[in-house]
């Protein structure tokens, strides 16, 4: 389970990585990491030493992470980067560097600790009360638990709101702000919570994935083209399986299927089917008692079982075995064989998969079909806790300085959000307008998104969700049915919703 989480996870850093490419980022950074601020220097109310943002002595700011990082004091030049492309973003950046370290007399490092080193520091030092970083960036699937655990320091307690007015300067006054700010993103664990533990630099929000299609094998089978009955609202579950049904095929006479209905990561699957049901398994809904409730055992999210079951089991319009763990990009990439019906897609996806545009003209992407109790017009599209956040640890010294710090990096564009938000790399890497338009549309801001942390319970290793698909001899992932998981994990996931809602 864990390496199926930390593979989504790395995917996901991957979508904030390329969807900033074209600012100058590496091929291994992260949106949220990646970003810095050209107006650190202009707009501070410059070397009030008596400040605690400021130090006499130079100051070094450690951010644990898992991947490198662009631009820090350790780059001199815009070529550090490998992959640097946008020259004028990329100065940008590397100015705004240069312009931190002078502000609050500081040197900024990212520490590539590796993702298990990550979770070792946090789950080690912290506890000691000593953290390796005075930042972390976290995957919410260890992010959560050291929430939970006391790990981190939550943001109001961070900016000390009733001493704001001598601790902040002018450039920071929208920190406070009810509405958020444009610079930050933050997550709450719980609508309305009160405490925030969770940021990241605030983007333009195009990460969410669609489902793609190969519209030659929909002409093929004859069969209805699935955008034009999403455009007339008759876009279902049961019409997308018959479709998958239809296209899953062995085309060479030879016992052995080589043409597949659908291909894909299934944990992006699976959170796709939820949302289009409007289904639920840890989500922080409340009840008419004012309480969070386990929606494992709601008829919602059977269906959405149901469904992800008979894909692998009953149809058999896709597989998961346990050669498919060593072999993951074959799952993720498959569709640019042009041997895949559907499967799940992103830009960053198709700069992998098909770097030459291929499949220019018949990758075609579509809204998720809508389940049996979903909606088209209430179906959320896009889960918001994707993504990677940073964690500020308890008992790191002058935290409201580190915040400020990190906030000043993210804003390296200055509030020029049109430099932030460049879509050229996501209209290049969705091929045509009506495919970028579908993207956009599944994660505009003014929908409603869901909170959804299925993957976050701690199942029983031998009743995982992961075992409702397997069709290989893994000891570890024997078949199960549908009931047989829910009942056997209705109670972990109530267990798990009243420590994280029912406080």
């Amino acid at each position: 389970m864990n390496y199926l989480k930390k593979s989504v996870a790395l995917l996901l850093v991957a979508v904030m990585v390329l969807a900033l490419a074209a600012c100058g980022k590496s091929s291994s950074s992260s949106s949220s990491s990646a970003s810095s601020s050209s107006s650190a220097g202009e707009s501070s109310s410059a070397g009030d030493s008596s400040s605690s943002l400021y130090s006499k002595d130079t100051r070094e700011i450690l951010i644990g992470t898992w991947y490198e990082q662009y631009y820090t004091s350790d780059h001199q030049s815009i070529d550090d980067n490998p992959s640097v492309t946008n020259v004028v973003n990329a100065q940008m950046q590397l100015d705004n560097m240069r312009a931190i370290e002078k502000k609050y007399n500081i040197e900024l490092r990212f520490w590539n600790m590796t993702w298990q080193g990550v979770i070792e520091s946090i789950n080690t030092s912290i506890m000691a009360g000593k953290p390796d970083c005075q930042v972390y960036l976290v995957d919410l699937q260890f992010g959560i638990p050291a929430v939970l655990a006391g790990y981190a320091m939550s943001l109001e307690d961070i900016l000390q709101k009733d001493a704001k007015a001598s601790l902040v300067d002018e450039a920071h006054k929208d920190i406070f702000s009810d509405a958020g700010s444009v610079v930050v993103k933050t997550l709450c664990l719980s609508p309305g919570s009160a405490d925030t533990y969770l940021f990241t630099a605030n983007s333009v929000n195009l990460t969410a994935y669609p489902l793609g299609y190969n519209s030659d094998l929909i002409k093929k089978y004859g069969l209805e083209d699935p955008r034009e009955l999403a455009a007339k609202g008759e876009w279902t579950w049961e019409k997308w399986r018959t479709m998958m049904k239809a296209i899953t095929q062995d085309t060479d006479s030879d016992g052995a299927t080589d043409q597949w209905g659908f291909r894909g990561a299934w944990n992006v699957l699976f959170p796709a089917l939820l949302m289009s049901n409007n289904a639920h398994i840890a989500s922080p809904i409340k009840g008419d008692d004012g309480k969070v409730h386990e929606m494992l055992t709601s008829q919602p999210t059977i269906e959405a079982l149901n469904f992800l079951h008979d894909m692998y089991q009953t149809d058999k319009v896709s597989f998961w075995d346990p050669d498919c763990d060593a072999n993951w990009n074959d799952n993720v990439y498959a569709w640019a064989k042009q041997n895949i019906g559907f499967w799940v897609d992103q830009p960053w996806i198709a700069q992998e998969a098909d770097p030459d545009q291929v499949m220019m003209k018949n990758r075609v992407l579509v809204t998720w079909p809508v389940g049996p109790s979903g909606n088209k017009d209430t179906n959320p599209m896009f889960n918001q806790t994707v993504g990677s956040y940073y964690i500020i640890p308890s008992g790191t010294e002058d935290a409201q300085q580190v915040y400020c710090v990190m906030y000043d990096y993210f804003n390296w564009y200055a509030g020029d959000t049109t430099l932030r938000d460049d879509d050229e790399w996501f209209r290049t890497w969705t091929y045509t307008d009506e495919n970028f338009d579908v993207l956009k549309s599944m994660a505009d801001e003014d929908k409603d998104y869901t909170m959804e942390l299925w993957d976050q319970v701690p199942y029983d290793e031998a009743l995982t969700i992961r075992a409702i698909i397997e069709l290989g001899a893994n000891p570890d992932f024997q078949p199960i049915d549908v009931s047989t998981f829910v009942e056997a994990n209705k109670n972990r996931v109530q267990d798990y919703v009243d420590k994280l809602f029912n406080k």
